[in-house]
């Protein structure tokens, strides 16, 4: 229904303004009772109506939610910015290693190990451990640690909480290296349920020593005087130190006389000193003469320190020396076999020698004695050992000397003068000449030979040199021959034992197709030397089966079935062992193709060791093994692959 139009009202003339005021109140009413009647167009009782008012307390709830919401707000904020426990990516545990990073070998050094709680909470479980070279002989530790290996267990550390280690101790390392002590912590924040790491490092290097040294050695000399290095050292420091050692390095072509109570590695002369009390020196020397040949300017170098735990030299103090080394009178060259190195020999071999002289100085040489004297070799393989008599070296075999200017057998010593050779009369400037010889080895020696390494020395003795009677020696610096180990690998297929109890099985001559089956025998022989990583290998053809029952008096044999490959290994063979075995069967089952010829049974033998005393490599091979069994009386000509 459309909406009634109302006509608005018309006033009348009032000039008092009374109607038009009334009729204000009248629109009014209606506008309010229009705006309150219900539905049915009743007015409600005006009167009855009450005001309702906010009860105060609301206000109250309100304001402490707001202040509660914003406190909360607050609290996170400053959570997220000064607690941030998530991922703990601050410091926790700080650790700052306080001491020395220039050492004085052998002078008592203070180190102070301070730790910190840098973070905002307490640490719980914190502990620290130390690490110090392991030549860092310790004197004292404040606190204690808790266990071995330098740890301290400390516990919780409060918010702020800090303490010391101290920790005094000598370096014993190697004058001019570098090392580094480590401090490592572990801890757990408050927060957290984790341990975390702190790490602190510092470097050291060994720049001085309380150890001062002194070397003493002439200025010139020549070929065959006799010269005596001296190296003193002493402690200077306040601390006794102990198990030093000196160590003279000699110059190459420097002969030692024999009877030195050092020991020499190489051309190291090394002295035990043991203990050095603090203020006290101590003096070790070597004498000897220099072997002709030599000359220019050499180095002698002297050094004192001790032994690290893998056995290695850590010299705390060196010092070194010049040596000028004049030209000789009498020059000698000796070479065996081509060569004037050190070298390790076998069993049987030969040895050609060539000894060259020459009168080098600007006068005539009178009384010249030539001689080569062979000695035997101690443990060590370098010092000589003094015989009771000559016949106790058997090593070489003087009955088949070969010798071209007819010396003289004194000793085991060839000598050579005036009497079998006349230029060694008188011997002008510039005179020179060659004796050859040849001496073998023996073939083989005895089970637990006492020598198995010997040294070779040409020297010469001059009564006069021009008009003077100076009784010189000169000397070639020795040539060493070690032993190789005689070990020998032996290996057979037999039929039949050497009684001639039957071993294999199956038709003898073999028969294409038919199955036989034979004894392969390995033996590992020899009297000199430990042997280790012992290696016997080889492979067997397609027609030849493992029977999987070996017989090994040491080690263990296995077989591959993917690459047909058989090994015999063991770890040693101690040098005390002669003899092992490793006895097993194989089958064969001949083809067509092995028809009428002798078939393979097991194929080229390898063997592989080393020799401990020398540190040489043996190899060696054996060829392969056939049905042709010339060993076996009862299988003899009986080799041959027959048809059915």
């Amino acid at each position: 229904m459309g909406k009634k139009k109302i006509k608005p009202p018309v006033l009348l003339e009032d000039p008092e303004g009374v109607a038009i005021e009334k009729q204000k109140e009248d629109e009014m009413d209606k506008g309010l009772s229009t705006i309150f009647k219900d539905d049915d167009g009743v007015m409600p009782d005006m009167s009855k109506l009450e005001i309702r008012r906010r009860p105060w307390i609301l206000y109250i709830v309100g304001a402490m939610i707001v202040f509660l919401t914003l406190l909360l707000v607050s609290v996170w904020v400053g959570f997220i910015f000064f607690k941030p426990f998530k991922g703990f990516g601050g410091k926790g545990l700080e650790l700052m290693i306080d001491g020395p990073a220039r050492v004085t070998l052998g002078q008592e050094s203070t180190y102070f190990i301070n730790y910190s709680n840098v973070s905002n909470e307490p640490l719980a479980a914190a502990e620290v451990r130390v690490s110090f070279p392991t030549d860092f002989k310790i004197v004292s530790m404040n606190p204690e640690p808790q266990e071995a290996g330098m740890t301290w267990r400390l516990g919780s550390i409060a918010y702020g909480g800090r303490g010391t280690i101290q920790i005094k101790g000598v370096f014993l390392g190697a004058l001019g290296t570098k090392s580094a002590i480590q401090a490592v912590g572990t801890y757990r924040p408050a927060s957290f349920n984790s341990d975390f790491e702190a790490l602190s490092t510092q470097q050291l290097d060994y720049t001085d020593s309380v150890l001062a040294g002194a070397l003493t050695v002439p200025e010139k000399v020549v070929p065959g005087d006799k010269v005596t290095f001296v190296y003193s050292v002493k402690n200077t420091g306040v601390t006794d130190l102990d198990g030093l050692e000196a160590h003279l390095t000699l110059p190459q072509g420097f002969v030692r006389d024999a009877g030195t109570t050092s020991t020499l590695d190489g051309n190291v002369a090394v002295f035990p000193v043991g203990a050095l009390s603090a203020g006290v020196s101590t003096t070790v020397s070597v004498t000897g003469a220099f072997a002709s040949g030599v000359g220019g300017e050499l180095h002698v170098l002297g050094e004192m320190g001790r032994l690290g735990l893998d056995g290695s030299f850590l010299a705390a103090q060196k010092t070194d020396a010049a040596i000028s080394l004049l030209a000789g009178d009498l020059g000698l060259k000796m070479v065996a076999n081509g060569s004037d190195a050190d070298r390790s020999v076998n069993l049987g071999d030969v040895l050609h020698f060539s000894l060259g002289y020459e009168n080098t100085s600007g006068e005539e040489l009178k009384g010249v004695a030539l001689r080569v004297k062979f000695e035997p070799l101690g443990a060590t393989g370098t010092t000589p050992v003094v015989l009771k008599k000559s016949s106790d070296f058997t090593l070489l075999e003087w009955s088949k000397l070969f010798d071209n200017s007819s010396g003289t057998l004194r000793d085991n010593r060839l000598v050579w003068d005036k009497s079998s050779l006349e230029a060694l009369e008188r011997m002008p400037t510039g005179q020179d000449g060659v004796i050859e010889f040849s001496i073998p080895l023996i073939a083989s020696a005895a089970s637990g030979t006492t020598f198995d390494a010997f040294q070779a020395t040409a020297e010469a003795d001059i009564e006069y040199v021009g008009g003077a009677k100076l009784n010189r020696t000169v000397r070639t610096k020795p040539m060493i021959f070690r032993l190789r180990s005689d070990a020998k690998l032996s290996a057979e297929a037999r039929y039949f034992t050497e009684e001639g109890a039957p071993m294999g099985s199956g038709p003898l001559p073999p028969v294409v197709g038919q199955t036989t089956s034979y004894r392969i025998l390995w033996e590992i022989d020899k009297s000199l030397h430990e042997l280790k990583d012992l290696k016997v290998s080889a492979t067997l053809p397609e027609n030849v089966t493992w029977s999987g029952s070996p017989d090994v008096s040491a080690g263990e044999l296995t077989y591959d079935e993917k690459t047909r490959l058989l090994t015999w290994s063991l770890n040693k063979m101690p040098v005390d062992i002669a003899k092992i075995t490793a006895e097993f069967d194989v089958q064969l089952t001949p083809t067509e193709f092995d028809a009428n010829r002798f078939a393979e049974l097991i194929g080229e033998i390898r063997f592989d060791a080393k020799d401990v005393q020398n540190g040489d490599s043996l190899t060696m091979t054996k060829d392969h093994l056939t049905t042709d069994l010339q060993n076996d009386a009862g299988a003899k000509n009986k080799g041959v692959v027959r048809k059915p």
